[in-house]
C-alpha cells in the first residue's frame, strides 16, 4: 500500500514543481472489495506545492506530509445498486495513510457490481468495479536450497475467456498483504490454457513481475510461512496495476514524470476500486513441498 501513496505523492511533486500554477486539490482513493468480504477504503487529499514552504518540504518526510494530507472525518459509502452503507473510519497503522474506512454490514459477492462515493468538504470522487469470479490455483511448489529458494503457482484457465489476474504475497504472520500486486497477467498469456507462474525466481526474465526476496536464512530452522493472494479483477484494475508495474522499472529516473499517467477507474479524483475474486494459500519455505489444490 505505501508504494502506491509514494507514486502518487511523488507524481504530484513532479507536477507541483513543472507547472506555473499549482493544482487544485482533489482526493486520492484506493479501496477494494474482495469475495465474501468487507469493502476497505483509504483517501487522502492531494499535495499541493502552495501547502509547503521550501523550508518546511526539507524537514518533512513522505510520512509527515502524509499526516498532514489524510482524512479521518471524511464520508465514504459504498452500494451494490440495492443497499448502500456508510463505512466506519478507524486509526490502522497497517497502512499508510494510517486510516481507513470499512462496514460489517456489506460483503462482496461474486458478479455483482459496487460504487464508493467518498466525500470531504468540497471534495468528491468515486468509482465503480465488478468482483469477477474467483480465482483458484490447481497447485503450488517450493525448491529450497541453503541459500535461496524457488517458488511456482501452476492454475488452468480459458484463453478464450478474457480474464485478468493480480498476484498478492504477505507473511503468514503479518495482518495485511502488501496490497500493491507484484504481478498482473491476462487469460490469454496461458500456455495452452496453463499459467506457470513465478511467485519467486533468481532467473526469471519476465518483467512484467517484480521481483520478491524472501531473504532465506540458512542458519534460521523455522522459515517463516507465506501466503499467496491469486485475485481475479476487472480490466480497469488490471490496467491501474499493469501500468504501475512497469512505470515501477523506471522509478530511480526522478525527473522523468512518468508517475502521472497511471490510468485508473475514479471519478473526480485519482485512484482504483478494485473488485476481486480472490483466493488464499499458506505456504513453507521450510523445504521442498508441493501443494495441490484439485
Amino acid at each position: 500500500m505505501k508504494r502506491i501513496v509514494y507514486i502518487f505523492l511523488s507524481a504530484l511533486f513532479l507536477m507541483a514543481c513543472t507547472q506555473e500554477e499549482p493544482q487544485e486539490a482533489s482526493l486520492i482513493l484506493e479501496g477494494w472489495i474482495d469475495a465474501n468480504d468487507i469493502p476497505v477504503v483509504l483517501i487522502h487529499r492531494s499535495y499541493v506545492m502552495d501547502n509547503y514552504s521550501s523550508d518546511q518540504d526539507s524537514v518533512k518526510t513522505i510520512e509527515d506530509v502524509m499526516e498532514d494530507l489524510l482524512i479521518p472525518f471524511g464520508k465514504v459509502t459504498v452500494s451494490d445498486g440495492t443497499n448502500e452503507v456508510v463505512l466506519t473510519g478507524r486509526i490502522d497503522t497497517a497502512y499508510l495513510p494510517p486510516y481507513t474506512y470499512s462496514s460489517l454490514y456489506m460483503t462482496g459477492q461474486v458478479g455483482k457490481t459496487y460504487t464508493v462515493t467518498a466525500q470531504y468538504k468540497n471534495l468528491y470522487a468515486s468509482a465503480t468495479t465488478t468482483i469477477p469470479p474467483v480465482a483458484k490455483l490447481d497447485s503450488l511448489r517450493v525448491r529450497r536450497t541453503d541459500t535461496d529458494v524457488d517458488v511456482h503457482a501452476f492454475m488452468t484457465v480459458n484463453p478464450k475467456e478474457e480474464a485478468y489476474y493480480a498476484l498478492f504475497l504477505r507473511e503468514f504472520k503479518k495482518e495485511q498483504f502488501q496490497l500493491c500486486p507484484f504481478g498482473v497477467f491476462e487469460s490469454k498469456d496461458a500456455v495452452n490454457g496453463q499459467f506457470d507462474i513465478k511467485v519467486y525466481n533468481p532467473n526469471s526474465k519476465n518483467k512484467e513481475m517484480i521481483s520478491v526476496s524472501f531473504n532465506i536464512d540458512p542458519e534460521n530452522p523455522s522459515p517463516t510461512d507465506y501466503q499467496l493472494k491469486i485475485a481475479r479483477i476487472d480490466y480497469r484494475s488490471y490496467l491501474f496495476w499493469k501500468a504501475y508495474n512497469e512505470q515501477i522499472i523506471t522509478r530511480g529516473t526522478l525527473f522523468v514524470p512518468v508517475y502521472t499517467n497511471i490510468p485508473g477507474n475514479v471519478n473526480g479524483g485519482k485512484g482504483i476500486f478494485c473488485g476481486m475474486g480472490s483466493s488464499l494459500y499458506r505456504f513453507s519455505l521450510a523445504s521442498d513441498s508441493l501443494y495441490r489444490y484439485k
